[in-house]
């Protein structure tokens, strides 16, 4: 996927209408995460750090805030929680080559804590 195309198509939330949401969710989820990675990834070969960083977090961000929403459907909301790690590892590396884990960390336990408070299983 083009980085033009995935910025064109990346929208701010996850989309979480859907008819079938149980066979759907997957797919929903991985795209949004797949095309906001993308868009970073964009900023990045732009060497624009804040912009790619502002990205990586609002996936990471919007993903949580989807898997501890109690109105979206279930199913979305497992997927939300099984795809987590990808937005995170892209913040790990991210924090990593610009020598800020201590940021990573609390995105991290954030996360950890968040996980098994809101888990839908």
């Amino acid at each position: 996927m083009s980085s033009n195309y995935a910025q064109h198509r990346y929208h701010q939330e996850l989309s979480c209408h859907c008819l079938r949401p149980g066979l759907h969710a997957p797919m929903l989820v991985a795209d949004y995460i797949e095309t906001a990675l993308n868009v970073a990834k964009k900023f990045e070969q732009q060497h624009n750090p804040l912009l790619q960083e502002f990205y990586l977090r609002r996936t990471h961000h919007e993903i949580m805030n989807k898997m501890c929403d109690p109105l979206i459907h279930n199913a979305i909301r497992k997927q939300c929680l099984e795809q987590l790690y990808k937005p995170l590892l892209a913040l790990k590396r991210f924090y990593k080559v610009h020598n800020n884990i201590a940021q990573f960390l609390i995105l991290e336990r954030e996360a950890r804590i968040l996980s098994h408070e809101f888990n839908p299983f």
